[in-house]
């Protein structure tokens, strides 16, 4: 079961890693380094010095990406963990839990649905 869980918390980890907000960090961080790479061959020196700067603050942004997607992974890691031990140790109680959910959304969703 154990194995189940470490597989279950891998994909929920490529979801966050894998995700469409990652993909859209990565093209604007690509166009900003095409950007910086035409603007190489200018030879003025406020130039280079504003190439310079914006180098160094994309470093900062893609690590910024990179710490904050795996501070999600952890988090999502230590919930799952957390959940799962819980169910483990009071599978009743867990039942119980989610049907009391279920009822209440399933109450909530008929009820407005009802008021259209």
């Amino acid at each position: 079961m154990a194995s189940n869980f470490e597989s279950n918390t891998s994909v929920a980890s490529g979801r966050v890693k894998n995700g469409a907000n990652e993909g859209q960090f990565q093209e604007f961080f690509d166009g900003v380094d095409d950007l910086i790479e035409k603007v190489a061959q200018v030879q003025s020196p406020e130039i280079q010095k504003i190439r310079a700067k914006a180098r160094v603050a994309l470093g900062a942004a893609r690590s910024a990406v990179r710490d904050s997607a795996t501070h999600v992974t952890k988090q999502a890691r230590q919930l799952a963990a957390t959940t799962d031990g819980y169910v483990r140790a009071s599978p009743w109680q867990a039942v119980a839990v989610g049907t009391l959910l279920g009822l209440i959304v399933g109450f909530a969703a008929g009820r407005s649905s009802s008021g259209d």
